[in-house]
């Protein structure tokens, strides 16, 4: 089992389960031994996102949580960097049907979380962050979160304080800078959403303007907006029209 830069043991090869760095390359040579994700997953199972055998916590093609399963689920919304990503008629799950057996429409949402460097170099900028102290992470996988609660909140997960958002942005990596109980996404009537920041400590911006949007004070969400909390982190919704 390889050991990352951190000392942390990791079942997956490229990545460190626990912190997300970089394992280093394993040994080559008479008498190697083979990685420890060499062998398919002794369970069978693969990516619900991008079809990849699964090979620890992260899926080391697209980076779906295995461990945030009750959180996260596979997207229709294939990645460009994923060639075999799964449509939902190979996913085994049966379709819904409307009156009469149509297929119902409806929209379906979904949070795209990423690490910006843009908005990470420009937090540095302005001041808000020493770099020297926040380094921007070396590997920080795309994520989507399926916005399928009437309320999803944003933060990082806290065992102490009973903190589980459905946004988890406790890594790894970590985004140190996120309040535990940062902001929140709420469902609306006819399927719009409203962002509301819930007295986080370093504030929450939308669409990269300087100014934070105002505490406990609902503001209205349209697609293709970008949330920015943290250091690092950018929230873009996307529509899935159905």
């Amino acid at each position: 089992m390889p050991t990352c830069p951190a000392g942390h043991l990791s079942a997956a090869r490229a990545y460190c389960d626990v912190c997300g760095l970089p394992n280093p390359a394993p040994a080559t040579g008479r008498g190697a031994a083979a990685p420890a994700d060499a062998a398919a997953d002794p369970t069978g199972s693969v990516c619900p996102d991008c079809a990849a055998e699964r090979a620890g916590r992260f899926c080391e093609d697209c980076g779906h949580d295995f461990a945030a399963a009750d959180r996260t689920e596979a997207s229709p919304l294939p990645l460009s960097h994923v060639p075999h990503a799964r449509s939902a008629a190979h996913s085994g799950a049966p379709a819904e049907r409307g009156p009469g057996g149509a297929a119902p429409h409806r929209d379906t949402w979904w949070a795209i979380v990423c690490a910006d460097p843009a908005y990470y170099h420009s937090m540095a900028d302005f001041g808000v962050l020493d770099p020297d102290a926040i380094a921007f992470p070396a590997h920080a996988p795309q994520r989507r979160v399926p916005l399928n609660r009437e309320r999803v909140r944003i933060g990082r997960r806290s065992l102490r304080l009973g903190v589980h958002p459905e946004i988890d942005l406790a890594g790894p990596p970590e985004d140190p800078a996120v309040s535990h109980t940062h902001a929140a996404l709420l469902a609306r009537p006819g399927g719009s959403w409203v962002l509301v920041d819930e007295g986080s400590t370093n504030g929450t911006t939308l669409n990269g303007t300087a100014e934070p949007v105002p505490h406990d004070r609902e503001v209205p969400l349209h697609e293709a907006d970008r949330i920015y909390v943290g250091a690092w982190t950018a929230i873009t919704l996307h529509r899935q029209r159905g």
